[in-house]
């Protein structure tokens, strides 16, 4: 595999507010897990201290042959508004992809994913790649944003759910009164009695927690409390935008 790739940009659309996917045309030599993430190399005029790398989770599944999708806010580092600004057919550098924070289909054992905003990326790539294969492995997603503004993905990851009986997917809306639109499903943050109440028994999956840093130390906090065993415990961090 090459040390990096060059993939050409084809577009970007909003799917939340001031959050995007941005899809590139992926070569045939690129096979990735899923759950993996890569660094984009985006070199650009007068970077700011964060420079000009970025790690991303690669969000569309292994079985896309057409692109591969990333998702992230835009805010005003230089690196998000070089990307912002790519046009159409620019190359951009990825690297080989990397990571341990994935789904090996070989092991059945039930998964319950935990999420923080933007941290539902890598799951988001389990569960279209669990669908598309029709994978039997009870997998739940349990997903919390501040508002419904910046919810994503509700209206595809719901399909998928109604298209593979092992799948279950659960929104929760953490700050509902400063949202603009309603909102009609869960709220507050992801608790004990939440997760209980759509999983059978609390202590037999296997937990993966990805979101804000923030986030997953509470998150650990929280499934630590409810006995959880460590070995049953996966983490990836999402430390900046």
């Amino acid at each position: 595999m090459p040390n990096i790739f060059l993939f050409p940009f084809i577009k970007k659309e909003e799917i939340a507010e001031g959050t995007y996917a941005f899809f590139f045309k992926k070569s045939e030599e690129f096979n990735f897990l899923p759950g993996q993430y890569i660094r984009i190399i985006l070199p650009h005029q007068n970077p700011d201290n964060r420079g000009q790398t970025r790690l991303f989770s690669i969000s569309s599944s292994p079985l896309e042959k057409d692109y591969i999708r990333i998702v992230t806010k835009v805010i005003k580092s230089s690196f998000k508004k070089a990307l912002y600004n790519l046009t159409p057919g620019a190359k951009v550098q990825f690297s080989p992809p990397m990571g341990s924070f994935i789904l090996k289909e070989e092991d059945k054992q039930e998964r319950l994913f935990l999420a923080g905003g933007i941290g539902i990326t890598p799951f988001l790539c389990m569960l279209e790649y669990a669908n598309e294969k029709k994978l039997s492995i009870p997998l739940t997603l349990f997903v919390s944003f501040s508002t419904v503004e910046e919810v994503i993905y509700y209206k595809k990851l719901q399909e998928i759910s109604q298209n593979n009986l092992s799948i279950k997917i659960i929104y929760t809306v953490t700050h509902p009164e400063d949202s603009k639109k309603p909102w009609v499903g869960e709220t507050g943050r992801i608790s004990q009695n939440l997760i209980k109440k759509y999983a059978l028994d609390i202590l037999k999956p296997f937990y993966y927690i990805a979101g804000p840093p923030a986030m997953v130390d509470a998150m650990r906090k929280l499934v630590d409390s409810m006995g959880v065993a460590n070995e049953k415990i996966r983490t990836e961090n999402f430390t900046g935008y």
